[in-house]
């Protein structure tokens, strides 16, 4: 039961309410904000549109409840302290629940202040804003958070944020790559650092849109014992963040991929010199049994002249050419790219194949530029390529004909090689699969063999293009050249 004191502060109160042009204003039907008052006890006196709204309680069935009737229990008691708090003149602003008539769940955001009149407190009054799907909204956004959170800090590749060229995040992978134990070994760090003497195609990104990524570079880390790791590639975004130009750095170590790629373009090699093999013991037996005639005659004692020897020479000599280049092919070998002239690569190729291409009743041809050209290669590696090409050109004629390989200058700026068969050409849905992985017209290919030539013609900054109708097909490999003083410098 009320007491007389709370009865009368309540009368009080509910003429203040009726009387005061200031209230009048605030309880305005058109207001958004939900506006109520309360006694002394926590039970509504008024209540405007809004509040009826949110609750979905008509305005002269709120005012037959407390706070108390509509306030989740988890949140109760807090509310309960801030409520007294108001009626000890205290402006209250805190977060709260409310169960609707409707049985809904509504978050709120509440402020509570006392009503004074006459030198003494009578009420509350109070400001309600539904917040629900704010609420709703910022869970949904930590808990995005939280997952952006977990897959960058799990994630396979490094990731580095750095403003004003300095370190200011980075996961737990990126640590690693950094030789870092921890992200404070780091914070703080110019990221150039890492990157040193090979920093400028990664730091020249940086001029570029702001939210679009770059391309991946192939960069070598240096970690913070000096040491070095190679196969690594970065990716840089450019943002800006609190008005402070910010860049995301995602570094991906390469390594298992780069092995995996060797070990295919390894184990093609090995397969195309199987395939030479038939044609190269066919050449080889050539000058063995020729070495083998003359040795014979000097068994028997018979007179033999000195020519004998300059041609057992000459013969073991050729069977050392086309081993030592069946060998420099089957080999793996570490990438080294040196200055060579790709006409002569070309002829240790055609040197090569032409023992299968005779084989198969075909006739090699080439047609050379009159002065050397250079490129910067793997020398093998671009062995492999012509090889493969010129294979493949000789497997096309299945009648004999003739393999044209010419080479064409343009300018100093590249190198045309083109191989050109007489088969009966490639059809067009066909052609257009060729250098996928594993398609092949073959019985027993494996379609490997053209895609690692792509990608070896690509590491070398080139490109390979194929036309074909029915008199033939040509494949152009365009290779750059190389700078003349770059020669001088290895030389």
């Amino acid at each position: 039961m009320k007491s007389m004191q709370t009865e009368r502060k309540r009368e009080k109160l509910e003429i203040f309410i009726r009387e005061s042009q200031f209230v009048k204003q605030l309880f305005e039907e058109s207001k958004p904000e939900a506006f109520y008052a309360m006694d002394l006890e926590g039970e509504f006196v008024l209540a405007n549109r809004a509040c009826e709204r949110i609750s979905e309680y008509r305005q002269d069935e709120l005012t037959q409840f407390s706070y108390k009737d509509l306030i989740v229990d988890a949140h109760l008691e807090n509310v309960h302290k801030k409520f007294h708090h108001s009626l000890a003149g205290a402006i209250q602003h805190y977060e709260c629940s409310l169960i609707t008539k409707n049985n809904k769940r509504v978050d709120l955001e509440v402020t509570n202040s006392p009503i004074i009149m006459d030198n003494e407190i009578i009420g509350v009054y109070g400001i309600a804003k539904d917040i629900t799907d704010f609420k709703e909204q910022k869970k949904k956004l930590e808990e995005s958070e939280s997952l952006h959170r977990s897959l960058v800090e799990h994630s396979p590749d490094g990731i580095i944020i750095t403003q004003e060229q300095r370190v200011v995040f980075a996961n737990k992978k990126a640590t690693e790559l950094l030789g870092a134990k921890g992200l404070e070994d780091i914070l703080g760090k110019e990221i150039s650092q890492f990157f040193q003497g090979y920093s400028s195609e990664v730091f020249n990104n940086l001029k570029a849109e702001k939210g679009i990524a770059s391309e991946m570079h192939e960069v070598k880390i240096l970690q913070l014992n000096g040491e070095k790791i190679d196969d690594v590639e970065v990716k840089t975004i450019l943002t800006t963040c609190q008005e402070i130009q910010t860049v995301y750095f995602i570094i991906r170590d390469v390594s298992e991929r780069k092995f995996a790629h060797d070990m295919m373009i390894n184990s093609e090699k090995l397969t195309v010199a199987g395939q030479l093999a038939a044609g190269i013991a066919h050449e080889i037996r050539n000058p063995i049994t020729a070495i083998k005639g003359f040795l014979q005659l000097m068994d028997r004692g018979k007179n033999y002249k000195q020519e004998f020897f300059k041609v057992i020479s000459a013969e073991i000599n050729r069977i050392e050419i086309i081993l030592s280049e069946l060998l420099a092919l089957a080999k793996p070998q570490l990438e080294r790219y040196l200055h060579k002239d790709i006409q002569s690569i070309l002829q240790h190729v055609v040197a090569l194949t032409k023992s299968q291409a005779i084989l198969h009743n075909v006739h090699i041809a080439i047609k050379l530029h009159p002065r050397p050209i250079f490129v910067l290669c793997d020398e093998n590696k671009l062995k492999q390529v012509f090889i493969n090409f010129i294979k493949n050109a000789i497997e096309a004629m299945k009648n004999g004909g003739t393999i044209t390989v010419s080479v064409e200058r343009y300018d100093d700026s590249f190198v045309e090689i083109k191989i050109r068969d007489e088969g009966p050409g490639i059809p067009k849905e066909i052609l257009d699969k060729i250098g996928e992985p594993f398609f092949t017209t073959k019985e027993n290919g494996t379609g490997l063999g053209v895609m690692v030539s792509f990608e070896i013609v690509k590491h070398h900054n080139g490109d390979v293009n194929i036309e074909s109708h029915s008199n033939g097909t040509t494949i152009s490999i365009q290779l750059p050249i190389s700078d003349p003083e770059d020669r001088k410098e290895e030389e």
